[in-house]
């Protein structure tokens, strides 16, 4: 039996990896987060699993954190106060937030002797501006935004506690995942954001000439390749996880044309420039090692996340 904390639990990822992981039901799963809008007698979104565990607690909070930690545990950090796009207002977000919140939780699990820490990084932004059709985990990173620094740094600290203590760990760096039950008000998750738009008649907004590039993949095949591989030996400390396909913005908006049966209106701003021009990952090591990869095609993802938006209203 595994016992498995998932710290950032009532994410968008971390609802989803809950469930896949619920579906082996020799795993026990704690699912650690604030739970803010499932109080008052509402169910939670575990409610249906047996063998979840469901903690309300603040990630900043020490105690919090390590009254959920036992010895041996397989522990997921999913939890971000930042992404790209508002990271960037104040760096020191990151620096007070996400890297101290995440030494701290380091510093726990070396003390509770946790089995492994599986971290979740971004591969879409820690390389950086990379002419490269597909970037592999041995390109020099060169993060542009704080929300990537960010990220890089607690990857860093990962090493740091390995080497100290022992603390055995994975980083998954992740390209861009997307599908039903995003935040369709946000300002992460292009592909929900823009449906949206689409459903209150307003256009979408694409920054620059919708030349720039991204591996969109769908969310049930990144937890489906994590949890293939979670608790099994492995060769390396850190994968890329995507499609290995790259989609410009140009082509994603004619792809949800295509998907909703008909055009959209559109709106150009500039891009910002922390964003980068071009993601798209090399996943040949973690196929080469797990045999594990994507299976939902582009329009079938969309699709089901089209279902899911205009079903919202």
């Amino acid at each position: 039996m595994n016992r498995i904390v998932v710290l950032g639990a009532d994410g968008f990822i971390g609802r989803y990896l809950v469930a896949e992981l619920a579906g082996t039901p020799e795993n026990r799963i704690v699912a650690f987060d604030r739970f803010p809008v499932h109080g008052a007698g509402r169910s939670h979104p575990f409610s249906g699993y047996t063998n979840v565990e469901v903690v309300p607690g603040d990630f900043f909070n020490r105690d919090d954190v390590a009254a959920v930690l036992e010895e041996g545990d397989y522990v997921f950090h999913l939890v971000s106060t930042t992404n790209p796009a508002t990271s960037i207002h104040d760096p020191l977000v990151d620096v007070d937030t996400n890297i101290r919140g995440s030494v701290e939780l380091l510093q726990a699990c070396a003390a509770k002797g946790i089995a492994r820490v599986l971290f979740l990084s971004s591969g879409g932004a820690v390389y950086g501006d990379i002419d490269s059709d597909r970037i592999d985990e041995s390109t020099i990173t060169s993060p542009l935004s704080p929300y990537a620094i960010g990220k890089l740094t607690i990857e860093h600290y990962l090493r740091y506690f390995k080497f100290v203590s022992g603390l055995d760990y994975i980083v998954y760096r992740a390209a861009n995942p997307y599908g039903p039950g995003q935040n369709v008000l946000g300002s992460q998750g292009v592909i929900p954001i823009f449906m949206h738009k689409v459903l209150q008649n307003s256009p979408v907004t694409i920054l620059g000439d919708g030349g720039m590039v991204r591996d969109y993949f769908y969310v049930g095949d990144l937890t489906q390749m994590i949890t293939s591989s979670f608790a099994r030996a492995h060769e390396h400390d850190l994968y890329n996880l995507g499609s290995g396909r790259g989609t410009t913005v140009n082509q994603l908006v004619e792809a949800i044309e295509r998907c909703i049966g008909h055009e959209v209106e559109k709106v150009h701003c500039p891009m910002p420039p922390t964003y980068v021009q071009r993601s798209v990952l090399n996943i040949d090591r973690f196929i080469a090692e797990y045999g594990v990869s994507t299976s939902t095609s582009l329009e079938d993802g969309l699709a089901r996340t089209w279902a899911y938006v205009s079903g919202l209203g």
